[in-house]
């Protein structure tokens, strides 16, 4: 099954040689691209580089923890952090380590505000149970330290979804416009992305106007938090000395049994997500102090603002705006300021 994907409002599946057809506009333009796409000489093709954000729960001997990983599957590496539930995510705990034949190993380091560097702090061995859990040890550093047993379990559906199996194909140009910077050699205008599952091509994606990239790359996370992973697309404005990058969020669909990219995340820029609170944040600054944060709920196929914390040159309150979700809207909750 093979499914082209000009926008949001035009899904065709061909299936047995036969056209499906969900909707009829804008059919014959979108097939007429993608054949032009797929001949092009001019284009490069190039495999992405996957990174997958996953989050696991469990313990660490009898201490609860909450971890969170990003694995780079054409490398193996692996970075993150994670932390005990007890002492809240605000002391994080650094993790790197490889991901190797199904066994994780995992360097901890915490920074040593007394010494003025990071320290090794502990080890851990773990192996990745049937796509869904990871079971193993922890141990300090020390000589013959005792170990404590570890398991944890992930927040997404990996038997689901499994990343492994999906291959994220670019084809693009090199950028050649006259207002592109001295790094413009450092540019692609993106012109497709295609997706294939255990080699077998599933969609193309060419909704790419002036959408530009630099390395190819695709970071899966479950922005929605229903389980299964969706993927962004880190893209760049080039000339900007600020704010000069932001994402293209596609979510997947179960029902559909594909991805569709999401316009209004689009719009939203660049986020963070958070697994365990289930709501996301996008953060702004303008190098003078005056720097906010905002914080959303996903409902009804969309993101509401929840709350709004904001800090002000010269102010020595941070002022919190509180909302409520009605209706599909957020409304005005209250206003408050502490210090």
């Amino acid at each position: 099954m093979i499914e082209l994907v000009k926008n949001t409002s035009l899904v065709i599946t061909i299936q047995n040689g036969n056209f499906l057809k969900q909707q009829t506009s804008l059919l014959f333009a979108t097939i007429a691209l993608f054949l032009a796409i797929s001949t092009t000489t001019t284009l490069k093709a190039q495999e992405a580089k996957v990174i997958a954000i996953l989050n696991f729960s469990g313990t660490v001997g009898s201490y609860p923890i909450e971890m969170k990983l990003e694995i780079n599957q054409k490398s193996d590496s692996v970075s993150g952090e994670y932390y005990y539930t007890k002492t809240g995510n605000l002391q994080q705990i650094l993790l790197e380590g490889m991901l190797k034949y199904g066994v994780l190993n995992l360097q901890e380091s915490v920074y040593n505000d007394k010494k003025g560097y990071y320290e090794k702090t502990g080890t851990f061995r773990l192996a990745y149970v049937d796509q869904v859990a990871l079971n193993g040890s922890w141990q300090k550093p020390t000589k013959n330290a005792p170990s404590l047993t570890v398991k944890l379990v992930a927040r997404e559906n990996l038997k689901a979804f499994n990343p492994s199996s999906y291959i994220f194909q670019f084809n693009r140009n090199r950028v050649k416009l006259d207002y592109i910077p001295a790094d413009a050699q450092y540019y692609f205008d993106l012109q497709s992305l295609k997706i294939f599952v255990n080699k077998s091509m599933r969609w193309a994606f060419v909704d790419f106007d002036d959408v530009f990239t630099k390395e190819a790359q695709i970071e899966l996370q479950d922005f929605n938090f229903d389980g299964y992973l969706d993927f962004k697309l880190p893209i760049y404005y080039p000339g900007l000395a600020k704010g000069d990058y932001s994402y293209r969020y596609f979510i997947y669909h179960p029902d559909k049994r594909g991805f569709i990219q999401h316009k209004d995340l689009n719009e939203m820029g660049v986020m963070f997500f958070n697994s365990v609170k289930k709501q996301a944040e996008t953060i702004d600054a303008d190098g003078n102090g005056n720097e906010g944060t905002k914080y959303y709920k996903w409902q009804s196929g969309k993101f509401h603002l929840i709350k709004e914390e904001r800090v002000y040159e010269n102010d020595p309150y941070t002022h919190y705006t509180h909302y409520k979700i009605e209706n599909g809207k957020s409304v005005l909750v209250k206003k408050e300021k502490k210090k």
